[in-house]
């Protein structure tokens, strides 16, 4: 139930409106304008309708001291906060005359996490697992984090897994139809980079650039490109349990879309086959990570 209280002056009327609700809006009036607005979102990305009245010029604050915006009709962006935001719209009219309105919108927690590639595997911890295969051979799960310069990656797995040689997967642009076509994951691939070596800094490893138009096997090297990878070396956790982190600056992809897809296999330094991951079957794909948006939505 809402409660009205209203304060009178010579100029202006103030009315301030509160009721328990998860919104809570405050407005002012001054002449004829009125100012007011509507809102939806689709997870972080805010779309706000503009139902003011008497104005001619706008004022945005969204809440998140970046910037102010002077679109009638904005969307926006939330990367940097999340939870309870006052969002407040100024209404102008052609006097000079202002009315605001104040309201509460709710978006997602915002995760800020720093992944140091140490052997230090606490800085994981809030972040869940992207997948898991508790029966796999050597690798069993896996989390990534992507916010930054980095595609950081947590793979963890039994005492098998050691890292000797890996053949790393990955389709940079989202689209499992176009790359390096694999049948071991026939429900989805593409991938159009390659890494292949031993999972350690500054081994003989080397990324691949995918070449064959029609999806086979052919890569091209990109000289020098190892160091791009930084490795923590396997760990040892438990008795059961051995875990790896490493990163690959986002610059080694080229071109990354919004979503970057892993897949691999392990082999021992005489190249035996060790596992793969996910397990190879008549339905497996790659492994899909959503890369963070980081920019706002810069009053769109």
């Amino acid at each position: 139930m809402k409660k009205i209280n209203y304060s009178l002056s010579i100029f202006t009327v103030f009315i301030i409106t509160s009721c328990e609700s998860d919104d809570t809006e405050t407005n002012s009036e001054s002449g004829n304008v009125v100012a007011d607005f509507s809102f939806s979102n689709e997870d972080n990305l805010f779309s706000f309708t503009n139902l003011s009245e008497g104005a001619t010029t706008y004022r945005w604050d969204f809440g998140d001291l970046s910037f102010y915006c002077d679109k009638e009709n904005p969307t926006y962006r939330y990367v940097n906060i999340g939870g309870e935001i006052e969002v407040t719209l100024t209404a102008i009219n052609d006097l000079g005359q202002e009315a605001a309105v104040t309201k509460i919108i709710t978006a997602p927690e915002v995760l800020d996490v720093n992944i140091a590639i140490d052997g230090d595997f606490a800085d994981w911890d809030s972040i869940e697992y992207l997948y898991q295969e508790p029966t796999a051979a050597s690798m069993q799960k896996i989390k990534v984090w992507g916010k930054g310069d980095n595609i950081n990656i947590y793979l963890e797995g039994n005492s098998t897994m050691q890292m000797e040689l890996v053949n790393i997967f990955i389709s940079t642009d989202g689209d499992s139809s176009s790359g390096f076509l694999s049948w071991q994951w026939p429900e989805g691939s593409g991938a159009e980079l390659l890494f292949e070596g031993p999972l350690l800094s500054s081994s003989w490893g080397s990324f691949y650039q995918h070449t064959d138009p029609n999806g086979g096997w052919g890569w091209s090297a990109l000289a020098g490109s190892g160091a791009n990878l930084t490795s923590s070396g396997i760990v040892t956790v438990d008795n059961d349990t051995n875990a790896i982190e490493f990163s690959i600056p986002k610059t080694q992809f080229n071109s990354l879309g919004s979503s970057i897809s892993f897949a691999f296999t392990e082999l021992t330094i005489g190249w035996a086959a060790v596992g793969t991951f996910p397990n190879v079957t008549s339905t497996s794909k790659f492994v899909s990570y959503e890369v963070p948006k980081e920019s706002t939505g810069l009053c769109e």
